[in-house]
């Protein structure tokens, strides 16, 4: 079972989103900002990671960024999700998907990103 770390700084979207992965069967965590992500991730063993662009705080860019800065999450799938038209160019993520997020398109997207990383030489 794969366990996903859904960070968004709203609620309506986190619920969705927790209940699109709990039907595809997946572990979930939440977080309401990167900051709080950060410390899921030190205590939690995460398969990927979804998240918002644009939250208050340490926003998904920057949360992106500082896990891929370190060797002990740098592995772990980032899927970006944003009501932005243009991704942001100067972030390493994984994936990256247009808000309103379509639940099947969500669940390709993790069921894709965790098989390839799963495929990668650590």
């Amino acid at each position: 079972m794969k366990t996903v770390l859904l960070v968004d700084d709203d609620p309506a979207t986190i619920e969705a989103w927790t209940l699109c992965m709990q039907d595809a069967d997946c572990n979930v965590l939440c977080a309401f900002d990167g900051n709080v992500a950060l410390s899921i991730l030190g205590a939690n063993k995460v398969d990927i990671v979804v998240s918002d662009w644009m939250m208050p705080g340490l926003g998904g860019a920057l949360l992106c960024q500082t896990m891929k800065n370190d060797s002990a999450l740098a592995h772990i799938p980032f899927l970006m999700i944003s009501g932005h038209p243009n991704p942001p160019a100067f972030v390493s993520y994984d994936g990256y998907l247009r808000k309103p997020v379509d639940m099947e398109t969500l669940i390709s997207a993790v069921n894709r990103l965790c098989a390839a990383a799963k495929k990668r030489p650590l």
